[in-house]
C-alpha cells in the first residue's frame, strides 16, 4: 500500500505494528490513495508515528530497554549471577538511537518543507513545527540522558539533501543541548498559547484530524511543553554547568499550566480513535521480567501497611504476601524458589505484575508525562529551594494520591477480553473492587511522609516506585542525580563483572564507530573514551 511516509523518506518504521493496525492508523490519518504532496501537518504526524516504538510502552521497546533499564534501577526484580545485569545488547542501544535519529530526519524534512513555503502558509504551518519541535525534545533530552553529547545540529539532513559525504554529522555537546532546550522549550511555551489564537478554523480541523497524540487540543501541548521543561530544568539543578539555567526554568515552569491530575497527564491510550496499539505491546508485560525487586516492595510497606497502590501493580503469593526478588540472595536461592514457581499460580513466591493492570491489560495508556511526575518534580523543587510559593509536604501527597488515581484506573478500567481461559481466576483476583477515598488515600501518603527522616529520600524513592517498569529510564536518570533510593549493586559473577555503583551511561552503538569514526573519536573522549562508568555533567558520582 502506497503510504505517505515512502513518499517523504522512507524512514518511518512501522514493522513493529500489526497489519490491521497499521491499516486503521492509515484511514484515520491519511488517504494513501490520494496523498501526493508533502505538506507540514502529515509531516507532524509522521514524527510523532517515528518515535512510536519509544514514545509509548511497545513491545520492542519493553522487551530490550525497559527491561534493562528495569535491571539497572531495580524497578524490576534482577536474575543475580545471570552474566547480564549490567549489560546491554549493543543492537539495542542501536535501534533507540535509529528510532530518535528516525524522528530528527522526519523533522528536518518538516523544516525544509516549512522554510520553502509562502509567509502566508507559513503563518498557519508554524504550529505543526512547533509541536513537533516539543516532541523531539522530550526524545532528544531522553538520548542525551543515555548516551551524553550525541549529534543533533548537523544529523538529519541526508534525505534533504542527498549529499551522503556531508550526511555524518559532528556531536553536540550534551550542555549546550541542555541549555538550548531549556531555552526553546521556555519559548515554545509562549508561542503555543499566541498561536492557538491566530490560526484558522482550517488548520485547527488539520490538527484535530493529524494530532492522535493530544487530540489537537494546544492546551495540552502547553502543559506537555511546560511540564518537560520542568523535568528538564529539575535535572540540571543540582550540580553541574547548568545550574543557574535549571533554576531559572523551574521557576517560570512553575507558574505556568502543568498537568495536575491524571486525567491531564501527557498519556497515549491503547486504543486511539481505532488504532489498536495494544495488539502490539500487550505481551510485552509477561515476556519480560515481571517479578518485583524486594526494595519496591519495601518502598510500597513503607509505613509497616500495604499502600493502596501496591495490589494494583503486583499480584502476591496465595497468603496475601508480597515478596520480591533481592540482592542478597544467591542465583541458587532464586533458581529455587522458580522450580517451585513453575509449578503453578498457587505456588508463586515473589510477587509479579498485576494482571488485570498489565500483562492482560488491552486498555493500557502510556503515560509520557504523567500527574504524578509533575507533583514529585515540584515537591523536589520547593524542597531543594529551586522555587518558592509552594508546599513540599502537600505536592508530595498529591503526587501519591495522583499515583494511585493513575494505577487505580489502570486496573479498573483494563479490559481481558484477550486473556486466555486458564487465567481467568487469577485475573479475577487482580482486579480491585473498590477505590480507595481521596481522603484515605491522602492519609496514607502522610503516613509515607513521616516514614522517611529524609525528605529527599522520601520524594525520589516514591516517584522511583511510581516510575517502576513502565518508565524505567527515568527511574534510572533520577538515581544517577540524586542517589536515591540508596541501592545495593552486588557483582554479577555470571560476568565477571564488578560494578561499585550504578552504571553511569550507555556507550554509543557499535555502528557509530564504523559508520561516523571520525566524530565518533573525536566524542568518545569526552565521555571518558566512551565508558559506561562516566559521569555526565548533572549526575553525581555514585559508589
Amino acid at each position: 500500500m502506497k503510504k505517505i511516509y515512502s513518499l517523504i523518506l522512507g524512514i518511518l518504521i512501522l514493522t513493529a505494528f500489526a497489519s490491521c493496525s497499521v491499516d486503521s492508523f492509515n484511514s484515520k490519518y491519511y488517504d494513501p490513495a490520494k496523498t501526493t504532496v508533502v505538506t507540514c501537518d502529515k509531516l507532524m504526524t509522521g514524527a510523532f508515528m517515528s518515535g512510536n516504538g519509544y514514545t509509548f510502552n511497545a513491545y520492542w521497546r519493553m522487551y530490550t530497554w525497559d527491561n534493562y533499564f528495569g535491571k539497572l534501577a531495580q524497578t524490576i526484580g534482577p536474575n543475580v549471577d545471570s552474566g547480564s545485569m549490567y549489560f546491554i545488547n549493543d543492537g539495542y542501544a542501536n535501534d533507540r538511537w535509529n528510532g530518535f535519529y528516525d524522528i530528527l530526519r522526519q523533522y528536518r524534512v518538516m523544516q525544509k518543507q516549512y522554510e520553502s513555503e509562502t509567509a502566508e502558509d507559513q503563518k498557519e504551518d508554524r504550529i505543526f513545527l512547533a509541536l513537533t519541535e516539543v516532541f523531539l525534545y522530550d526524545h532528544l533530552s531522553q538520548i542525551v540522558d543515555i548516551f551524553g553529547p550525541v549529534p543533533f545540529h548537523e544529523a538529519g539532513f541526508l534525505g534533504v539533501t542527498g549529499n551522503l559525504a556531508s550526511s555524518y554529522p559532528a556531536y553536540d555537546s550534551d550542555v549546550d543541548l541542555y541549555k538550548e532546550m531549556l531555552t526553546n522549550l521556555d519559548a515554545l511555551y509562549t508561542e503555543i498559547g499566541s498561536l492557538n489564537n491566530s490560526i484558522s478554523g482550517m488548520t485547527k480541523t488539520k490538527l484535530v484530524a493529524q494530532d492522535y497524540f493530544n487530540g489537537g487540543d494546544l492546551t495540552v501541548w502547553q502543559q506537555y511543553c511546560n511540564a518537560l521543561l520542568l523535568r528538564l530544568g529539575v535535572h540540571v539543578s543540582a550540580q553541574g554547568s547548568l545550574v543557574a539555567e535549571g533554576k531559572a526554568a523551574v521557576a517560570k515552569a512553575v507558574t505556568r499550566a502543568l498537568p495536575l491530575t491524571w486525567d491531564e497527564s501527557i498519556k497515549a491510550v491503547s486504543d486511539f480513535d481505532g488504532f489498536n496499539y495494544w495488539e502490539n505491546f500487550r505481551d510485552s508485560f509477561k515476556d519480560i521480567n515481571n517479578t518485583s525487586s524486594q526494595v519496591m516492595i519495601d518502598a510500597f510497606q513503607v509505613t509497616g501497611a500495604d499502600d493502596p497502590r501496591l495490589a494494583l501493580i503486583y499480584f502476591p503469593d496465595e497468603n496475601g504476601v508480597f515478596t520480591g526478588k533481592s540482592m542478597d540472595e544467591t542465583a541458587a536461592e532464586q533458581s529455587a524458589v522458580s522450580e517451585i514457581e513453575n509449578k503453578g499460580y498457587a505456588n508463586r513466591v515473589y510477587a509479579r505484575l498485576n494482571a488485570a493492570t498489565f500483562t492482560y491489560n488491552n486498555l493500557f495508556v502510556s503515560p509520557i508525562i504523567s500527574a504524578a511526575e509533575v507533583h514529585f518534580l515540584l515537591a523536589e523543587a520547593y524542597q531543594q529551594g529551586y522555587a518558592s510559593g509552594g508546599n513540599v509536604k502537600d505536592e508530595f501527597k498529591k503526587a501519591i494520591l495522583e499515583s494511585y488515581h493513575q494505577y487505580f484506573e489502570l486496573n479498573s478500567k483494563s479490559d481481558q477480553s484477550k486473556a486466555s481461559p486458564a487465567g481467568g481466576e487469577y485475573l479475577f483476583k487482580a482486579k480491585a473492587e473498590d477505590q480507595e477515598s481521596d481522603a484515605d488515600v491522602l492519609a496514607f501518603a502522610e503516613d509515607i511522609w513521616n516514614s522517611y527522616s529524609d525528605e529527599m529520600e522520601a520524594i525520589m524513592t516514591q516517584k522511583w516506585a511510581h516510575f517502576g517498569i513502565i518508565q524505567a529510564p527515568q527511574a534510572w536518570t533520577d538515581i544517577r542525580r540524586t542517589g536515591y533510593p540508596d541501592l545495593t549493586y552486588p557483582t554479577d559473577s555470571g560476568s565477571g563483572v564488578t560494578v561499585p555503583g550504578i552504571v553511569q551511561r550507555v556507550k554509543y552503538p557499535n555502528t557509530e564507530g564504523s559508520n561516523n569514526t571520525e566524530n565518533y573519536n573525536a566524542a568518545k573522549g569526552n565521555v571518558g573514551g566512551d565508558s559506561r562508568d562516566f559521569v555526565l555533567f548533572w549526575a553525581k558520582k555514585l559508589e
